[in-house]
């Protein structure tokens, strides 16, 4: 089969730009080609997390938001921003759209209630964004939706680079770099574990690890008007208080049901929708300065605490792959350091698990960026979606029962092809591939997924 060449799209929680990704897909190697960044607007930032919260107001309910202008209109405007990102990409570029097969198009996640949170309650997902536009104003093929399927067969829908940091490990292990963790730093941090069992063979596992930047931003935003802690000169000077970080582990990140994320065996997964803000985030006991540093080193602490997942049978990695915005802040990247190494502050409750930590570890832990070993960190979670793109095409699964908890494997994603006719996915791929992973016949609503709150009803 000849190379597959897909762009992935990715758009994440903090709202802050648009990430564009194109990467070839031949024989098991995956190369990256090029990549492109906009910036959000702040009018659209600002009507986004509008959306999100009335998305909570009326309880995700799907009739009322279809019967919203307003609503219809901030996907839309979210959406031409999508594409104009992907177009000025591709002008920019040497490649023609008659080259890239699909785009992976993930769409923006205004909630998210798994299993590990819904409990007995009926569980769903939404992302937004309207994909038949999206393959109108580009003429590209879109692929989209990838969480839907993996949520019906019993899932959590996340996270989902596991089983893309898998693809790229088998790259990685030619240059012994193995067991490794590939370790996610964004609004949530999320971790993936390729290493082996007893037996040698190849395990991945993977799960979020709970809110990182999402409350720092918010006391930047709400105490300094900035949308962020550039370099981490406000945390810079503060100092992290113990009590403050007891209070904040056992009370940030707690479900509907009462129950600590932190604490939560995996399969799970996070959304800042029900992270909890407790009255010690007010910077009214605390200055705002030692609440910051406090609650930035929470996001680093909460993720090698979170290693402790890792069943005793595997052998625990020493070399830690990094991507995303929260460790460009040299403050929560020494923080993980140091903690991986067993220094800093540890709580009394945690120090047994963080001894047993570091008996795991064959030699001192490594921690390097993506990038050393040819993986852009900045358009890794875009890259995701080029990956689950690809996958969709050529009909593999993309999720697991032990990454996701899903029933069976899943093949996730569905398409759109652009009404000017053009179809390159179809009279292309369908000669190479048969009709392997492509549904021909799959209905999705308009302007969001298919697994949306409601969804079991209309199965």
């Amino acid at each position: 089969m000849a190379a597959i060449r897909t762009i992935g799209i990715m758009t994440g929680n903090s709202l802050d730009g648009v990430d564009v990704v194109l990467t070839e897909f031949d024989g098991g190697r995956i190369k990256d080609l090029g990549g492109f960044s906009k910036p959000y607007p702040r009018s659209l930032t600002d009507k986004m997390l509008r959306l999100r919260a009335y998305i909570k107001k009326i309880g995700a309910d799907m009739e009322k938001l279809a019967k919203d202008r307003e609503t219809l209109d901030v996907i839309r405007d979210y959406t031409l921003l999508v594409a104009e990102t992907v177009n000025e990409f591709i002008k920019k570029s040497d490649f023609r759209k008659e080259d890239i097969a699909a785009l992976g198009f993930h769409g923006q996640t205004c909630d998210h209630f798994p299993p590990s949170v819904a409990g007995a309650k009926p569980s769903y997902t939404l992302q937004v964004g309207d994909a038949a536009l999206l393959a109108d104003l580009t003429g590209i093929p879109v692929i989209y939706d990838f969480r839907s399927d993996d949520i019906m067969a019993g899932g959590e829908g996340a996270p989902l680079a596991p089983v893309h940091n898998l693809h790229l490990a088998e790259n990685l292990r030619e240059k012994g770099i193995f067991p490794v963790a590939f370790c996610n730093a964004g609004n949530t941090g999320n971790l993936s574990v390729i290493t082996g069992d007893k037996e040698g063979k190849t395990v991945v596992r993977g799960w979020d690890t709970g809110p990182f930047n999402h409350y720092t931003d918010y006391l930047v935003r709400t105490h300094k008007d900035i949308p962020y802690d550039d370099g981490g000169k406000l945390a810079a000077e503060g100092r992290i208080i113990p009590e403050l970080l007891t209070d904040l582990f056992n009370n940030t990140a707690v479900d509907a049901n009462g129950r600590n994320f932190y604490l939560l065996p995996p399969p799970k997964s996070s959304d800042p929708g029900w992270y909890h803000l407790p009255e010690s985030l007010n910077c009214r006991r605390y200055s705002f300065a030692d609440t910051l540093r406090t609650a930035l080193y929470l996001s680093s602490y909460a993720f090698v605490h979170s290693l402790s997942f890792i069943p005793p049978d595997l052998s625990m990695p020493s070399d830690f792959l990094i991507f995303g915005g929260g460790w460009k802040n040299p403050l929560a990247l020494n923080d993980f350091k140091n903690l991986l190494q067993g220094e800093g502050l540890i709580l009394p409750e945690h120090r047994k698990i963080f001894a047993a930590l570091q008996a795991r570890f064959s030699r001192p832990p490594s921690v390097e960026w993506s990038d050393k070993f040819g993986y852009s960190g900045q358009y890794m979670e875009a890259r995701i979606f080029a990956d689950m793109a690809y996958c969709r095409i050529v009909g593999k699964p993309f999720t697991f029962p032990e990454t996701t908890g899903c029933r069976h494997p899943v093949v996730g994603g569905i398409y759109v092809l652009p009404s000017s006719g053009e179809s390159f996915l179809l009279t292309r791929l369908l000669d190479d591939c048969g009709t392997t992973g492509l549904n021909m016949n799959m209905p999705s609503p308009k302007f969001w997924n298919r697994a949306v709150k409601g969804w079991q009803k209309h199965t």
